[in-house]
């Protein structure tokens, strides 16, 4: 069996039970960016509030069925636009950003790509690059080729060549992003989600296509319509297909996301 990483899962949404299924399908360790709990945000303490339940008691729940637990903290691009709240918001976050198992600022990025999700995105970004932490970056779910295209003008104009690409992750990338992402020496992460992602079979076709490195499947499983067995039920997939060695499959599957994440000094798990 491969070893098995899923490196984006809201488990904030999720029930014990796919706690149980995942540990029993092989999966090893999990990274939880934060997210829209759904509703829109009343308070600071609403943001506080869920970053301490991530980082003790989803650890604490993912250990008890041996999973590992790693937590990305941030205000999520849903919940930029959102003012004066976003910004008291970030100034609160900072303190979570030194905790223990805390390994990225994420997810950030865009939702509608506004002008006030940007103002948020770049202020979480520039705390990155202060505190030399990773990024999980979010691409907006409609508009993706647009959201990419903002991200490398970021990227590329003066003040973006300060930050370090090697430390940022793009999630949510599908055939007309994937290029990009990886042309501009980003790490990429494809969701295999039903409906409004991924299927397996068309993230094995990514795959094929544009190689194995610094690519990496996730479930971004939450409240809708989602799989938290995504990971190993896309390298079932794989190894259905024939065209890919052990070696190919553990690399998307595992290997790149555990590099990825081993940059942080806060990724204390080791295979």
């Amino acid at each position: 069996m491969s070893r098995l990483f899923d490196p984006h899962i809201h488990m904030y949404s999720r029930t014990t039970d796919d706690y149980d299924a995942m540990s029993k399908a092989g999966i090893e360790v999990i990274v939880q960016p934060s997210f829209w709990l759904g509703s829109p945000r009343t308070s600071v303490g609403t943001f506080e509030d869920y970053w301490e339940h991530m980082i003790t008691f989803e650890t604490k729940r993912a250990k008890e069925f041996g999973i590992e637990h790693f937590v990305c903290i941030s205000v999520n691009p849903k919940e930029a636009s959102e003012r004066p709240l976003a910004l008291d918001a970030l100034e609160a976050m900072i303190k979570y950003l030194g905790r223990e198992r805390v390994v990225a600022i994420g997810e950030l990025g865009y939702n509608q790509i506004s002008s006030p999700e940007e103002e948020v995105f770049l202020k979480q970004m520039d705390l990155a690059d202060q505190k030399n932490m990773l990024m999980t970056v979010h691409l907006p779910h409609y508009n993706k080729p647009v959201g990419m295209e903002r991200i490398e003008q970021i990227l590329n104009n003066e003040s973006g060549t300060k930050y370090d690409r090697n430390k940022i992750l793009v999630d949510h990338n599908v055939e007309e992003t994937i290029e990009k992402t990886l042309d501009l020496g980003l790490w990429a992460g494809l969701s295999v989600y039903p409906v409004t992602k991924l299927s397996p079979e068309r993230a094995i076709k990514i795959i094929k296509k544009h190689g194995t490195d610094r690519i990496m499947i996730h479930s971004a499983a939450d409240w809708g319509i989602s799989d938290p067995l995504s990971v190993p039920i896309t390298a079932r997939a794989m190894r259905k297909d024939g065209r890919f060695s052990t070696n190919e499959i553990e690399k998307v599957t595992f290997y790149n996301a555990y590099e990825y994440f081993r940059q942080s000094p806060r990724f204390t798990w080791e295979p």
